[in-house]
């Protein structure tokens, strides 16, 4: 048998099928003659088939192993092992979250953290923290689907206290569900390995980021930072000096702030609309803790495309429906601060089914005036783009 010459110490070589058939027919030819006939359909042609096929697959299983040592391409169990060398592991099935619930009721009210609330459609949602009813009848918190997975509630269908909370009378949520998902995907965890690379530091914008994404429910988020001496205004939100901006979609309140007092600069100031209590574990001095969530921009979506064979109604919503969710690989999806663009939506589409030929793509946020014109998303706002607001003209 011939020398085994498909690796070396830059890497495996992966011939082509051709050059693999040339070496077979010579070794054939050197053992039985040059004579030999070697044509498909003769029982020795049929072996050399055979053994070029078994090495073609021999050199490209081998190439496949040899990439499940690079991060960027590793998946399955091999990816897994990249994670426990970094300290992590693959996130499993997450919840949805609601963020700044609207709890209503009698004054003084204690509602215990799990207690739940239900949506129009029976998805059920829990507290995740104790809250108290204010003097106004009034609460503020986060809750998330008791079940594990993608469970949708659009703004105001979380409108049923399902627990028996003496004084809890009422609960609305003014924003949509950051939808939760099933196990990390590769393509997920491979992106993720990314964007927490720096999570063991402090004091820098990968640090925080990377902290704040490790938390579970946490999808995406925005950082400023002004290291100024005076009020800055970036990207159209004002900050103090000294001072750092985190948006953050989705997620634990309480765990986020306690992850921005960990890991931000000593002496440097918070801003945002959402401001929590963290005890500092070592001084035992109470920190106020500011961030902010996403204003959601609902966008509708017209896709035109010329008539084919495939079932062009359902492919479409669904590719952009994974597209908004990050699922396509190297995609992030509708993340806070992305501008929403039509060239992106068709080149999803195409991603998912080559042959659909995408004409036009137009974008609304009322779905009555259409624009192929990309929609701005300023670093406080995060565009929803749902499967119902997706239509398809096909001519």
């Amino acid at each position: 048998m011939a020398d085994y010459r498909y690796i070396n110490n830059k890497g495996v070589i992966l011939p082509d099928t051709a050059t693999i058939r040339d070496e077979v027919e010579s070794e054939f030819r050197a053992v039985f003659g040059q004579s030999i006939n070697l044509a498909p359909e003769t029982p020795q042609g049929a072996l050399a088939t055979m053994e070029v096929e078994n090495r073609d697959a021999m050199v490209r299983n081998n190439a496949e192993l040899a990439n499940q040592i690079n991060p960027d391409i590793a998946g399955g169990v091999f990816l897994d092992a990249i994670w426990a060398l970094m300290g992590g592991q693959r996130i499993n099935a997450t919840h949805s979250y609601l963020s700044s619930v609207e709890f209503s009721g009698v004054p003084g009210t204690i509602i215990p953290k799990g207690s739940l609330a239900s949506s129009v459609a029976g998805a059920m949602f829990e507290t995740v923290s104790p809250l108290i009813i204010d003097n106004t009848g009034k609460a503020t918190g986060d809750m998330r689907a008791v079940e594990y997975g993608p469970v949708e509630c659009g703004a105001g269908q979380l409108n049923s206290v399902a627990s028996s909370v003496l004084g809890w009378e009422k609960v609305n949520n003014p924003t949509h569900a950051v939808v939760g998902r099933y196990a990390e995907s590769d393509i997920k965890a491979r992106r993720r390995r990314k964007q927490t690379l720096a999570k063991n530091t402090v004091s820098v914008a990968e640090a925080i980021t990377s902290s704040l994404y490790e938390l579970e429910g946490v999808n995406s988020l925005s950082f400023r930072e002004n290291y100024t001496d005076a009020v800055l205004t970036i990207d159209g939100i004002s900050l103090l000096p000294h001072s750092i901006y985190v948006c953050v979609e989705g997620g634990d309140s309480n765990e986020i702030a306690k992850s921005l007092l960990r890991t931000k600069t000593i002496g440097s100031a918070f801003n945002g609309e959402i401001e929590i209590g963290v005890v500092e574990p070592v001084s035992g001095q109470e920190y106020k803790v500011k961030f902010s969530r996403p204003k959601e921009i609902t966008v509708f979506c017209r896709v035109t495309v010329k008539k084919s064979a495939v079932d062009a109604q359902t492919i479409i919503p669904s590719a952009i429906e994974q597209w908004t969710r990050g699922d396509l690989d190297g995609d992030n999806g509708l993340i806070v601060g992305r501008e929403v663009s039509p060239f992106e939506i068709a080149s999803a589409v195409n991603t998912v089914e080559p042959r659909l030929f995408v004409t036009k793509v137009e974008l609304s946020l009322d779905g009555k005036a259409w624009n192929v014109a990309l929609i701005p998303i300023a670093i406080n706002q995060i565009a929803r783009l749902q499967r119902g607001a997706v239509q398809v003209v096909i001519v």
